[in-house]
């Protein structure tokens, strides 16, 4: 974050919730290219008359391979912010982490995170400010 600013705060949450939410999405989609490429693995007979040529097999093969690299990157970078987000939450103190993981981890509001740890909303919003402090 640059600026400091809360949207900048509430954006960086939202990448990190986006960031679990993709990584998931992409490994299942890791999941399917590399069931795809485990057919272009196996042996195969060209039999005559077939419709396919060797050709269009290995072009099919440059996609999936192109696929899969491309999945493997989106995953590391998802992996990155989730890890810099997990090293950045073990440094706060037990409030302010229990804020930022349910603001993050949960769909609890900010209200409800408040009344869950028996905060009055000022001091609530004064942890954040500190925890949007640390982020700079």
């Amino acid at each position: 974050m640059k600026n400091g600013s809360k949207t900048d705060f509430y954006k960086w949450i939202d990448d990190i919730k986006k960031a679990y939410r993709h990584k998931e999405e992409l490994e299942e989609k890791l999941k399917f290219y590399e069931s795809r490429l485990v057919g272009y693995n196996a042996v195969t007979y060209d039999h005559v008359g077939s419709g396919t040529s060797k050709n269009n097999v290995e072009n099919n093969l440059l996609y999936v391979i192109d696929k899969i690299e491309k999945v493997n990157k989106n995953i590391e970078r998802c992996k990155s912010i989730i890890e810099r987000y997990n090293n950045f939450k073990n440094s706060l103190n037990n409030k302010q982490y229990h804020i930022l993981t349910s603001l993050i981890e949960t769909n609890m509001s900010r209200k409800e995170i408040a009344k869950q740890m028996k905060l009055s909303r000022s001091r609530f919003y004064q942890l954040i400010n500190q925890i949007e402090d640390y982020t700079k």
